[in-house]
């Protein structure tokens, strides 16, 4: 599968990011929000309702993806990631009770050596409940954690060449069905 941009624009887009969390003093960033996700890697999938998580480190050229088993061959599709970096968690943590999915993330935090210093995560983002800040929160015994809501979002704002020519195109194929929707409109059937 052909990603949507060159691996070089997902790098700068991190390079951005990282810039963002270093100015705030994040070691790690956890990102829950699905366009993040997208943003920062090309995962394109619809199977944010389990969770899911970006993790971004400043000394790491690439970030990991962390999410359910099934879901890690669309990430491998549809994410710039080397292979690995995409980190699947089994189905043991999907609908239990006496796991979740997050302690997962937190282990996987804590196997890298990331569990030190500054995590910063989307705390008010719709995807990152209560549940999964508890948990994650009960993991790491030396992290610091702070809220990273938004900071992904502003280094969206600044769109690349590479992302403008997407929107140009977006307009015009919303211009032509717009242009197409009103000539075949009649105008009676308008004001009925």
């Amino acid at each position: 599968m052909k990603l949507l941009f060159e691996r070089d624009e997902y790098l700068a887009r991190i390079a951005r990011v990282k810039a963002a969390m270093a100015g705030r003093g994040i070691d790690l960033l956890l990102v829950a929000s699905p366009a993040n996700q997208f943003w920062l890697t090309g995962y394109d999938g619809w199977s944010f309702y389990t969770p899911q998580m970006v993790a971004l480190r400043l000394d790491h050229e690439e970030p990991i993806w962390v999410g359910r088993k099934m879901d890690a061959v669309g990430a491998r599709f549809t994410a710039f990631l080397k292979p690995e970096n995409v980190v699947p968690y089994p189905d043991i943590y999907v609908g239990s009770a006496e796991r979740h999915p997050l302690q997962f993330v937190a282990e996987e935090i804590t196997r890298r050596g990331w569990d030190k210093g500054t995590v910063g995560v989307e705390s008010d983002d719709y995807y990152y409940t209560a549940k999964w800040d508890a948990t994650l929160r009960a993991g790491p015994p030396n992290a610091r954690f702070v809220d990273a809501f938004l900071l992904v979002n502003r280094c969206r704002m600044k769109k690349s060449p590479a992302e403008l020519v997407f929107m140009r195109q977006a307009g015009q194929i919303a211009a032509l069905a717009q242009k197409a929707a009103f000539d075949t409109a009649e105008a009676d059937e308008l004001f009925e």
